[in-house]
Formats: structure tokens, sequence, C-alpha cells
């Protein structure tokens, strides 16, 4: 009995352990789709509403290291800060590309006239767009593959206990 009971618990824990090291996946995911949404409604908000870009930051919720990003913008408004923000552990999930990508566009956001954003913005739209398809096919294909593994690692080691 004791067996069987320590038995599930590490192919449990092994499971447990997948999915911590999938989490990396999942977050690039969120933070992407977030992104694009971002970009989508500041494009709509430049061509149709023009309020001011603090009003617009405070109007829609986000999560997570999206919303650290956001509040950090407002807070500072450089992009060293921005860069050094992006350099953290929070944003470990993010490779040097991607932090370069994400400070140049937070170093646009709010600076120029409005044809020149519409313009800069809705060439980054399509770059967004395809950063969240590159992260959307890596979390399933990779997100559900350490699960598994996890648990196949986990009955291995049962077995061999056994």
């Amino acid at each position: 009995m004791a067996k069987f009971i320590m038995g599930i618990a590490i192919v449990a824990f092994a499971s447990f352990c997948g999915y911590l090291l999938s989490k990396k996946f999942r977050r690039k995911k969120l933070f992407y789709m977030q992104f694009k949404e971002f970009n989508e409604r500041f494009l709509n908000e430049i061509s149709y509403y023009k309020r001011p870009l603090k009003a617009f930051l405070f109007e829609y919720p986000y999560r997570e290291e999206f919303k650290i990003l956001i509040e950090n913008f407002i807070s500072f408004r450089e992009s060293s800060a921005i860069y050094e923000l992006l350099q953290s552990q929070e944003f470990s999930f993010l490779n040097a590309e991607d932090k370069k990508i994400t400070a140049d566009y937070f170093s646009m956001l709010g600076k120029g006239d409005c044809s020149s954003q519409k313009n800069y913005f809705s060439s980054a739209k399509e770059r967004l767009a395809k950063l969240y398809g590159d992260a959307e096919s890596l979390c399933k294909k990779y997100g559900n593959l350490y699960v598994k593994i996890g648990f196949l690692c986990g009955l291995l080691i049962l077995i061999l206990i056994i």
C-alpha cells in the first residue's frame, strides 16, 4: 500500500515538474496575445478616439508580465528603463530579439504625430501576429510534450522502484 501511494506521488510530482517546465511557453503565448491585442487597440485609438495615452493604457485590464510592462511604461516612459525591465528575471521567457522588438515598440509609443504612429504600428501589427503565431505553435508543441515527458519519467521511476 505504501509503494502504491509513493508511486502515485512520484508520478504526480514528475508530471508537475513537466508542467512547470512548460510554463515558459504558456507565458510567452499569453504575453504576445496581449501584445497583439494592445497593438490593435492602439491603432483603433489613434485612428478614432485620440484620447491621451495614459487614459488609453488604463482602459483595458492586462495580466501578468504584460501588466508589469504597461505599469512600468506609465511610470518611466523611457526606452532605457523599459529595456532594463525586460532584462529582469520576470521576462526570462523572451529571447534577446524579442526584448529588443518590445523595447523598440514601447519607445515609439506616444511619440510623433498621428500618421507616423499609424504607419509604424501598422507595420508592427504583422510582426506581432507572426510572433504570436510562433509562440502559439511552440506552446502547442512543447507545452503538452513536457507534461507527457514528466508523466513518463514518473512512470519510469515507479517501474524502477518496483
